[in-house]
């Protein structure tokens, strides 16, 4: 394309702009055209029919649009696209510190061989064991299986096509009568069934509760008083079980010190070490179950 050419393109283009301007001014005004104006829209429509274009994309050597990338450029491309700018990449880093400090605040502590008297981790289990047993242990001081609270965390299975469980106290009031009567008042007339059956096959009861002659929606249960054999049997029964976990809770620590040992982590004297003290916190929460059980007795033979 010669200079003069050019120069007659750049100057058809210019004059196609300013028409525009003035036409779109003309339409807001709603007042005729001009003959230049005409004139020039008419150079315009001439300059934009498909043969004149092709002769105008000589301006170009090749279009933007039809240039093939390369597979380095898509990858930086979709590197581009999914990757967060400054401040929102420092707010997500932030986010996801924030979630998992509280994420590793809710589990159980992680022992080291470089802080081996730390028995963070055997306390932790310890306490939810002790948790977990005085509960049980609680219930039995409070009236054995004559504990509303005990009868109202039955579980029951409203369908048995599905899975899903809920104890009594979701589905009914469970009231004491007086004596050794409860009252279960069922919410709804389709959990009925279901609460008599969880009731009958329960360890701690074994007997179907009878429907109210006065209310369809209620249930009675009279709870059969346990001999204090039975209750003892019982408490001893919940203390053994705990001492068991607990010397779990050690064989799973000295595991870790006689890992750590052969690993040469941890050198012989500070197993030694180790292993003393953790003996003494084993040994102080022993103490702890003998005195429980003592109390729930003496508290049950007094009723």
């Amino acid at each position: 394309m010669t200079a003069k050419s050019s120069a007659a393109t750049i100057a058809v283009l210019l004059r196609q702009s300013s028409a525009k301007c003035e036409l779109r001014s003309i339409l807001q005004a709603r007042t005729r055209p001009t003959t230049a104006v005409v004139r020039a829209a008419t150079s315009a429509s001439t300059l934009t029919t498909p043969r004149n274009l092709n002769h105008l994309r000589s301006l170009h050597t090749t279009p933007v649009w039809l240039k093939k990338k390369s597979r380095e450029d898509k990858e930086q491309a979709r590197a581009s696209r999914h990757a967060p700018d400054a401040g929102s990449s420092s707010s997500g880093s932030s986010k996801s510190n924030h979630a998992y400090s509280s994420t590793s605040a809710s589990q159980r502590p992680t022992p080291t061989a470089e802080d081996v008297l730390d028995f963070a981790d055997v306390e932790s289990r310890l306490a939810k064991l002790s948790s977990n047993a005085n509960e049980s242990l609680k219930k039995i001081k409070s009236g054995g299986r004559f504990n509303p609270d005990l009868i109202g965390a039955v579980k029951v299975q409203p369908d048995r096509k599905d899975a899903v469980s809920y104890p009594i106290r979701e589905l009914a009031s469970v009231i004491p009568k007086g004596g050794r009567t409860i009252s279960i008042l069922v919410h709804e007339a389709v959990n009925i069934k279901p609460i008599m059956s969880a009731v009958q096959s329960h360890r701690d009861f074994n007997q179907q509760p009878q429907r109210s002659p006065d209310n369809e929606l209620e249930l009675i249960l009279k709870v059969e008083a346990e001999s204090r054999e039975d209750v003892a049997k019982r408490i001893k029964a919940i203390c053994h079980d705990w001492r068991e976990r607990i010397r779990d809770v050690r064989q799973r620590r000295d595991k870790l010190h006689a890992a750590w040992k052969k690993d040469g982590s941890l050198l012989p004297d500070a197993k030694r070490k180790a292993d003393t003290e953790l003996d003494k916190v084993i040994k102080a929460e022993v103490a702890k179950v003998d005195a429980a059980e003592k109390e729930t007795t003496k508290a049950t033979e007094s009723r």
